[in-house]
């Protein structure tokens, strides 16, 4: 795809995370100059104020969804692809963390294998992947589940739950189309598993995954639980 740059999309959930945008919005704008940036918020009050404030700064590039309370990043993302469907010349569909855990100047390796599959997933557990300073908590808990899932889900993947993904135009037209149910990190799984049960075309691609600088996480014990109910209520389904 020779003008790639210019058909891209870009979706970012976020939820308080205006001091890691401010770093991240114009980074990405720096490899991908004519990209249509869509940041879906989740913040209220001051954090809201402050995303929408770095958001409007470029409304060129850059549009801003407000949600108004926490409604899950799995929601977020699809909220942010059907707004980018309606652009009829975006082509590919990256979404991306907000907290700095992934580098913009890697969408270019998802890029560049995207015109061969439907959903390109950077992974952090591939030969040639690198994970930096995160905690050997979220670790351990991140494996649990990715153990899980490939067992229960029998997806040919190695990273079910990392967010650094591009799709094809006809993935997220698809995507936008059905049922999801699922509304945290567990999202992820459930995406991947409906477009492969589909016959979707599925790769992945080594990434460096860093822990957040700002911020904080919002992967506790909680959303563990959470993520391994959705494990269980994503087969059932499926």
């Amino acid at each position: 795809m020779n003008n790639i740059k210019s058909m891209v999309a870009v979706i970012i959930p976020s939820y308080n995370e205006s001091e890691n945008l401010i770093i991240l919005i114009p980074n990405i704008l720096r490899i991908l100059p004519k990209a249509q940036i869509i940041v879906v918020d989740d913040s209220i009050g001051k954090e809201r104020t402050n995303t929408e404030s770095i958001c409007k700064r470029d409304k060129a590039h850059i549009t801003y969804v407000s949600r108004n309370k926490k409604l899950g990043r799995g929601s977020a993302v699809i909220k942010g692809l059907k707004v980018a469907l309606t652009n009829g010349s975006v082509q590919v569909f990256v979404e991306m963390d907000a907290d700095l855990a992934h580098d913009p100047n890697e969408i270019p390796i998802l890029l560049s294998k995207i015109d061969k599959a439907d959903m390109v997933i950077g992974s952090r557990y591939l030969k040639g992947s690198k994970i930096v300073k995160w905690p050997l908590s979220r670790l351990i808990q991140s494996k649990i589940i990715n153990f899980l899932l490939k067992h229960w889900l029998g997806l040919h993947i190695s990273d079910y739950t990392n967010g650094f993904r591009a799709y094809s135009r006809r993935a997220c037209s698809y995507l936008s189309s059905i049922q999801l149910y699922e509304r945290g990190f567990i999202s992820l799984s459930e995406v991947a598993y409906k477009l492969q049960k589909k016959g979707f075309t599925i790769s992945e691609v080594p990434i460096t995954f860093t822990d957040r600088k700002f911020g904080k996480s919002n992967a506790n014990l909680k959303e563990l639980i959470t993520s391994l109910l959705g494990v269980i209520r994503i087969r059932m389904r499926g």
